[in-house]
């Protein structure tokens, strides 16, 4: 299966007996977790997520439970959390995320502490790409898409966004910026959208009226910048 990635010596043990195991059959992502004592495992079935969805398989750490959550930036989006933070504040093992887009599927597997090779019964996964901790943004972006030459003003009582959109061939999906309410649809390359300010209210990008904090722009800061620019210009 292609884009695929290992992330090997992410994730803290709690005993040395823990080992995970991903084995794939046709289009089914087959996940198996071992606690010392006892094996769970769930199966995903790729064809059937949702385009534009993210899927995580987590270990709930005080219920003792491996579990699939199909709505996985939905949840982080009502508890305010980034993806990096939802683990240590959940209490859960984070072990693999799936993404899809125009039918395809986007994978991430994190690997416990010491672990370096991903096991599998059906696939020999030694040759995949396999990355560090901070490659995991980079990677994301290549496979959705990111911001360049982000600014901001104010125009009267309109909040004036300038940003550059790269896209990545992987990501077919429209991308939207959304402020207090307001979704403004983005193009690849240069955009200037305009909002009703709200104040208090942050810039997000995704889907729309997205509230992701991982895809936020801080509206505060970003006006602050042009303040301190357009001062610095003056003189």
């Amino acid at each position: 299966m292609k884009n695929l990635y290992v992330f090997p010596n992410m994730i803290r043990r709690r005993n040395p007996d823990e080992r995970v195991e991903l084995n794939i059959t046709g289009s089914v992502l087959t996940f198996c977790y071992f606690d010392g004592t006892k094996e769970q495992q769930v199966n995903i079935n790729t064809d059937v997520l949702r385009d534009g969805s993210s899927t995580m398989v987590f270990y709930n750490l005080l219920g003792g439970n491996l579990y699939t959550l199909y709505n996985y930036k939905e949840i982080l989006q009502v508890l305010n959390l980034t993806a990096l933070e939802a683990p240590t504040v959940l209490q859960q093992y984070g072990f693999m995320q799936v993404d899809k887009c125009g039918g395809e599927v986007f994978i991430k597997v994190f690997l416990f502490e010491g672990e370096y090779e991903l096991p599998s019964k059906t696939h020999d996964f030694s040759s995949y790409a396999h990355c560090t901790r901070d490659f995991i943004h980079p990677l994301n972006w290549q496979y959705s898409w990111t911001l360049k030459e982000v600014s901001a003003k104010l125009a009267g009582a309109k909040l004036v966004i300038m940003m550059e959109l790269e896209q990545s061939d992987f990501w077919k999906r429209d991308v939207y910026a959304s402020h207090g309410g307001q979704a403004v649809k983005l193009l690849p390359g240069r955009n200037t959208v305009e909002f009703v300010y709200v104040p208090g209210e942050d810039v997000y990008l995704g889907e729309p009226c997205w509230r992701f904090k991982s895809r936020q722009l801080e509206v505060g800061r970003l006006l602050a910048e042009h303040s301190a620019f357009s001062v610095s210009r003056a003189k």
